[in-house]
């Protein structure tokens, strides 16, 4: 009897614990509703964690640390690499700590951890997701409607860029690293993955395809970064490489600046007609039929990533700082005349503008 009145009074304890911890965390967080603006992607610095900031483009306010204020100040985890939206749920991929973090997007509030090797982006088609894994072991992981990883898709070696077009998924593949030659592994090969059965069919497009944008007529653009002084082969300019999804053929390949130089960070205007690249010194932009083609420097600087607004057509620049300080976005006009700059995390690679 003695026993029992224990036993009762043990679980008494528990369920009161368990009550006041989902009370303290419900307590400590601060919600946050992604419904517009941009969500930045702040990698954090080296052997931290990283972080997302909100700027609201209509008022110019900014919300760093909105992942932490959701969750009791709990991180994203190491090295937060992109950031998709699917639905009313958001996806954070920290290529660090292994880790996909799921959260609500009417609070932010984290809903699930998928822990992979080395995820680096996703997309989806349907009710599947699709995680780049960004090693030499060439691999696409699978996600059902449960943000469940339910197989794993064999692709060339170095996966990185992945996008979602005509109900394909696609894939860039750049190579990988050699240490028995100190040198880079180049590839040029972009997956194109069925949703349906997961079959494969490889494109042959240019060194190192990375980033992909689609423009106004259905075509995909693939930002290729060339082969390059570390690479093994013979050295080769970047380019943009068009594709025909449908059909998996290369429609036209235009060479962008040099051999030596490499672009990086795609982004296409909300008209689908002028995709804007950094390159080195600064952003480019060339038109989907050529028009801009090698021009100078649009917006000069040294910056870790560009996205284009669709609504009002203006340019964002993401400036690491150094990799160690706070981050700088800056807000140019489609002409690349300066408007405004936002302080953000510790290096902010890209947004995802809603």
């Amino acid at each position: 009897m003695k026993k029992s009145i224990i036993y009762l009074f043990a679980g008494t304890l528990l369920l009161s614990s368990c009550k006041d911890d989902e009370k303290d965390k419900e307590s400590c967080s601060k919600p946050f509703n992604f419904s517009s603006g941009a969500v930045v992607i702040n990698e954090g610095a080296f052997n931290g964690t990283g972080s997302l900031s909100h700027i609201d483009l209509t008022t110019n306010e900014v919300r760093n640390f909105i992942y932490e204020d959701a969750n009791c100040d709990v991180p994203a985890g190491s090295v937060v690499q992109s950031f998709a939206i699917n639905g009313e749920k958001g996806y954070v991929v920290a290529n660090g700590s292994g880790e996909v973090q799921v959260v609500n997007l009417s609070t932010f509030k984290q809903e699930k951890t998928i822990l992979l090797s080395y995820p680096r982006y996703i997309a989806f088609e349907g009710e599947k997701g699709f995680i780049s894994n960004g090693t030499s072991e060439g691999k696409v992981f699978v996600i059902n409607s449960l943000n469940a990883v339910t197989d794993t898709i064999q692709v060339a070696t170095g996966p990185e860029g992945i996008f979602a077009s005509g109900g394909k998924i696609l894939v860039g593949c750049t190579g990988h690293w050699n240490g028995d030659l100190f040198t880079t592994m180049v590839d040029s090969v972009v997956a194109i993955i069925n949703p349906s059965d997961l079959s494969v069919t490889n494109v042959n497009t240019w060194d190192k395809p990375t980033d992909f944008v689609e423009d106004k007529n259905g075509d995909v653009w693939v930002s290729c970064a060339g082969n390059g002084q570390y690479d093994n082969g013979a050295d080769k300019a970047p380019a943009f490489v068009k594709l025909n999804v449908e059909n998996g053929v290369a429609k036209d390949t235009l060479i962008i600046g040099e051999v030596g130089e490499s672009i990086s960070k795609i982004t296409i205007n909300g008209s689908g007609d002028i995709i804007y690249y950094y390159k080195g010194d600064g952003v480019y932009r060339v038109g989907i039929n050529g028009d801009y083609i090698n021009e100078e420097v649009l917006i000069p600087g040294n910056f870790y990533g560009v996205e284009v607004d669709p609504a009002s057509g203006n340019i964002l620049t993401f400036d690491a700082k150094g990799f160690s300080s706070d981050g700088v976005v800056g807000r140019y006009s489609a002409d690349g005349d300066s408007i405004t700059h936002y302080s953000v995390g510790v290096a902010p690679n890209g947004a995802l503008i809603k």
